[in-house]
């Protein structure tokens, strides 16, 4: 008993032994630092233990302590809602590094605070704002932040003078002043805030260059703030410099195109007024232009010589030609491809050459198409009107619904752009020759001239969001100038889209037509109507809406859709929809049918638009139908 009570006694003093030697070695204490300074508006903060050290037991607040992270902080603002979401913005609450004492973060932080809360509340225009700073535990883990802003401050006097040319007597002058003092957007009594200051005098000095003063600009601007009474005294010096009149146009940049495809858009005269307007209407025209990817068109400020300034037109240039290549697969004509080819100086006179072969499971295209440059129309009203020329051929074989459809066209159109308008004028003829399944073959023909107009007023061309979309057609043709039948074609679409909230929006489209014939057999397709395929009613196959001749559906003289879709966006590129359809192609009115379709789809953004795939029901057949379309290029 004693020998195993001796071994038992020397395996535990080796045992602590070996704990002891494999313990690190415990540096000493350091002498305690020196207390920091004393901040004059905030008390020191109470001992908190060392890192790694517990509090002793019973100190007040070791418990505490002990369960929380000592170094997050939790501020609470307590402003006016605008102003309390710019602080939480702007001014977030510290975080103290790995083994810094809360102290070393939040003193500093308190200290910007006290000087970026009075500048951030004067730039929303509170001049008078005063701030308190209370803790709302012990720590000093929570903070309580109170700014009082004091009165917002408006705008009083305003003092506007010029300088220059625009100083002088006259009336067209004195006209001139006056139109710009009300150009400004800050008036009397108006809330003063920083950044409405700085876009009333962006705007009141882009004002000032559109007409005569190309080196015109705001020379002075002041805004001396009465905290007191919380108005802010403006003053405006305009200096506008001398009048400027156009001179001579030059062109930079051009190797490869004749520069007469430019000369074709300009109308500026020589010794013109300078209008910041007609540079930009020139601009806009030789960018519309297939050859220059980027055109500025400017002038010299030189306001020693301000009279028939040089204008310069600076364009960078595309390569004659393209070549292009496609395959993809839509639920309308089945699996395609496609190579397109593109000069845009054909013969060397910046004649632009557009030509596709397209072939697809049930329709095959080739076309060739050629812009001649832009031309002005000059109009009393509008001024000058930028137009382009085309002449195009085409060739098209399909079979849909059992109609098998063979036919050559030619056109010639001029198209006219202005603003939100744009309008097509001109002269096609069409041949067809047409074999539904078990009806009699017919050769059809129509010499036509064709107004279209498309009038476009939303936010964005390729995802629009709200406005709307207006296309209108109008065709005629006689059987006594090479047509088959007397007769006159009308067609209107309309598409709006209205926002609902942030992620929502309705989409609302309505398409009719009606042509008026006694002879719907002897006019091409292309002048009546079918209905029916993933960009109408989706619940039914493309065109399969129509008159039945044989077993094969062909056009009508009527024709009447339309769609109410719901869009919700789940985030930036990804949404869903519901929608229903209704619509049919007739012969009469009486034959005409709603053939309601109604489904579900998803929504994808894309740079050329939102692509959709849909999921219909029609309710006449009760049959599901899948839409969608979707185009690889490369």
């Amino acid at each position: 008993m004693r020998l195993a009570s001796t071994l038992v006694t020397l395996v535990l003093g080796f045992a602590a032994c070996a704990a002891a030697w494999a313990q690190p070695a415990q540096p000493a204490a350091p002498p305690p630092a020196a207390p920091p300074p004393a901040e004059t508006a905030e008390p020191p903060e109470p001992d908190e233990p060392a890192e790694g050290e517990a509090a002793a037991p019973g100190a007040p607040g070791s418990e505490r302590r002990a369960r929380r992270n000592p170094r997050v902080f939790s501020v609470t603002w307590e402003a006016p809602e605008p102003l309390k979401k710019l602080f939480e913005e702007h001014l977030p609450p510290p975080r103290p590094a790995e083994g810094e004492r809360r102290a070393g973060s939040l003193r500093p932080w308190i200290r910007d605070i006290r000087r970026r809360v009075p500048e951030i509340a004067a730039s929303e225009g509170y001049f008078s704002s005063t701030l308190e700073v209370e803790y709302a535990d012990e720590a000093r883990s929570r903070v309580i932040v109170k700014v009082t802003p004091g009165p917002i401050a408006t705008v009083g006097a305003i003092e506007m003078t010029f300088k220059g040319d625009l100083a002088g007597e006259g009336a067209e002058r004195e006209a001139r002043r006056k139109e710009l003092r009300e150009a400004w957007t800050m008036p009397e009594g108006h809330t003063f805030r920083s950044s409405a200051w700085d876009v009333a005098k962006t705007v009141l000095a882009e004002e000032l260059v559109q007409l005569d003063y190309a080196a015109g600009e705001l020379a002075e601007s002041q805004a001396v703030v009465d905290a007191e009474s919380a108005k802010v005294a403006l003053k405006l010096v305009l200096d506008s410099g001398p009048r400027y009149t156009f001179g001579d146009v030059g062109i930079q940049g051009i190797k490869n195109y004749s520069e007469a495809i430019v000369r074709r858009s300009v109308d500026l005269r020589r010794g013109e007024r300078y209008s910041a307007k007609r540079l930009q209407d020139l601009q806009r025209a030789v960018q519309d232009g297939p050859w220059f990817s980027s055109v500025v068109v400017d002038v010299a400020r030189d306001g020693a010589n301000p009279e028939q300034v040089p204008v310069l037109v600076s364009v960078t240039e595309r390569p004659r030609q393209d070549v292009g290549l496609a395959i993809g697969y839509g639920t309308d004509d089945g699996a395609r491809a496609e190579v397109a080819y593109r000069h845009r100086d054909l013969f060397d006179r910046g004649f632009d050459l557009q030509t596709s072969i397209r072939i697809s499971q049930e329709r095959q295209i080739g076309y060739a198409d050629v812009y001649l440059p832009p031309g002005l129309f000059a109009s009393r009203k509008r001024g000058s009107i930028p137009f382009k020329d085309s002449v195009g051929v085409l060739t098209e074989r399909s079979t849909f619904e059992n109609l098998e459809l063979a036919r050559f066209a030619v056109a010639g159109y001029r198209h006219f752009k202005l603003e939100n308008f744009e309008t097509r004028v001109g002269l096609s003829y069409q041949i067809e020759r047409s074999r539904p399944e078990g009806a009699e073959e017919r050769i059809k023909r129509a010499l036509a001239p064709i107004v279209a107009v498309t009038w476009r007023f939303v936010d964005n061309i390729f995802d629009p969001t709200r406005g709307g979309v207006f296309n209108m057609q109008v065709a005629a043709g006689s059987e006594r100038v090479a047509s088959g039948a007397d007769f006159v074609k009308a067609y209107a679409q309309y598409q709006h889209w209205i926002p609902l909230g942030d992620v929502d929006q309705l989409l609302l489209r309505t398409e009719l037509g009606r042509t008026f014939t006694d002879h719907r057999e002897r006019i091409p397709e292309d002048f009546l109507y079918r209905a029916g395929g993933s960009r109408s009613n989706r619940g039914y196959a493309y065109q399969s809406l129509g008159v039945q001749e044989g077993q094969a559906v062909v056009g009508g003289r009527y024709m009447a859709t339309g769609t109410v879709e719901y869009v919700h966006w789940l985030n930036d590129k990804w949404g869903a929809a519901a929608f229903v359809d209704v619509g049919d192609a007739s012969d009469s009115s009486g034959d005409w049918k709603a053939n309601q379709s109604y489904g579900v789809g998803a929504r994808f953004k894309t740079p050329a638009g939102p692509f959709a795939l849909d999921l219909a029901y029609a309710e006449g057949p009760r049959k599901f139908r899948l839409a969608f379309s979707v185009t690889v290029a490369f």
